[in-house]
């Protein structure tokens, strides 16, 4: 674990000099531009921001970092004992810094990041984006991976010592999100961004700025219904996690973004609130192990509401629930939904099934009513195998009256073809005599 001394001076901190310190540094190296430059989408124009090279300790990790977003509040809810507003406080403090360090080498770790610059041959290409204080808008995980290797071996790794920035402009922090939206989101969200990181970093746009699902949707290159169904997601997600008492714990539910998205896309075909309730809660036990129900959270979900009433008929014979709601609060069980048009069985089922004692059994019912009825569905297309069959011969017999009798036709082979098909009629029919 790094050490949380408080740095006495600006270059004894690995982690961003003060900011006094940063800012004159801007202000003296801007003085004497080398003439290198970046050019950069910024503010609505094309810009050429000067290159200018600082100490790799001069700048500060942002901590509205998209990646990281999830991650943070896992972080809070591992360590309960550090202060809640580790990243949405104070920016300049050592321990958020820290922190936000730890984190995004996790991220440099995923992407391989550690494993390519620990080769020397490997330098700095592009510059880092700083804000005029001297956080990082663009290249945090660059900077993290560089400060460790430097910090484990000064020597081997010297050429990171000093690293290529360009400052940005005075700018709020929307004119960041629109530039961050441009530089990464739209690039290579898909391979660095878990879904849920990419939700929780909209959200908190969102409050933030007062952003609506269209601001949103227009800044990071996505439909309006794309934004909603994420929302809706990480609603389901949160509820999930609370319910397990994995609270903040985002990388739990990161793997099943085909599970809560088939949630949302299934729960409108489940009509009453009740009957929601008991499918969010059948979805969320097979959610606690994928592996009972194949592996195959994308498929078996939506088998939920097909087989709902079915379901719930088998779980309620194995539960003991009685037809009166429960005396609780429902907006801590339910988060808030308005419970409407509900069976006396819906809500104490539901909340029967969520017992973590009854999770198991429940989940064993359900996948059993699943695949009892796939095998029923197999069974009655297989039943009726023969008769499709026959069905499909008849009706390219009747195209061929009708529209293959006539004098351009060609009759060679026609005669063979059809003794094969009464020689096959013949045996069909002999086998339906044998067994009437």
């Amino acid at each position: 674990m790094i050490s949380l001394t408080s740095a006495t001076s600006p270059k004894s901190s690995r982690f961003g000099w003060p900011k006094p310190s940063r800012v004159e540094t801007f202000k003296k190296l801007a003085a004497n531009p080398t003439g290198a430059t970046t050019r950069v989408v910024f503010q609505g124009k094309n810009v050429d921001f000067p290159i200018i090279r600082i100490p790799i300790d001069l700048p500060k990790y942002r901590m509205a970092n998209g990646r990281t977003a999830s991650w943070q509040e896992e972080y809070l809810a591992n360590n309960p004992n550090d202060r809640r507003d580790l990243f949405s406080g104070d920016a300049e403090l050592w321990d958020a810094q820290e922190a936000q360090h730890l984190l995004l080498l996790k991220l440099a770790d995923k992407s391989d990041l550690r494993k390519y610059f620990e080769d020397i041959s490997k330098k700095q290409v592009d510059p880092i984006l700083l804000d005029e204080h001297g956080f990082v808008v663009n290249g945090n995980r660059r900077l993290a991976t560089w400060r460790e290797l430097i910090h484990l071996d000064n020597a081997k790794y010297a050429h990171f010592s000093h690293i290529d920035v360009a400052v940005l402009s005075h700018c709020d922090e929307k004119e960041i999100d629109r530039l961050e939206a441009t530089l990464q989101i739209e690039k290579d969200i898909k391979a660095d961004y878990s879904w849920d990181a990419e939700a929780i970093m909209m959200k908190t746009k969102q409050k933030l700025h007062g952003y609506s699902h269209k601001d949103l949707a227009k800044l990071y290159g996505k439909k309006e219904s794309e934004v909603k169904e994420l929302f809706d997601m990480l609603a389901y997600a949160e509820e999930y996690l609370k319910s397990r008492n994995f609270a903040g714990l985002w990388s739990k539910v990161s793997g099943q973004t085909f599970a809560f998205k088939g949630m949302v896309s299934s729960r409108n075909k489940v009509s009453g609130s009740g009957n929601q309730e008991v499918f969010k809660q059948a979805a969320f036990t097979l959610i606690d192990n994928p592996s009972d129900s194949g592996g195959r959270l994308y498929q078996s979900i939506p088998d939920i509401v097909e087989n709902l009433e079915l379901i719930k008929e088998k779980l309620i014979e194995s539960f003991p629930v009685k037809p009166t709601l429960p005396t609780v609060d429902l907006d801590d069980i339910f988060g808030g939904y308005v419970v409407s048009g509900v069976s006396s069985l819906d809500i104490p089922l539901a909340l029967e099934i969520q017992k973590p004692e009854n999770v198991n059994k429940a989940r064993d019912i359900i996948i059993e009513v699943i695949d009892s009825q796939k095998q029923l569905n197999k069974d009655s297309e297989a039943a009726d195998y023969l008769l499709k069959c026959c069905a499909k011969a008849q009706s390219f017999l009747m195209a061929a009256t009708k529209d293959g009798l006539r004098p351009e036709s060609a009759l060679n082979g026609v005669d063979k073809q059809l003794d094969q098909i009464d020689a096959l009629s013949k045996k069909i029919r002999e086998y339906i005599e044998e067994q009437c």
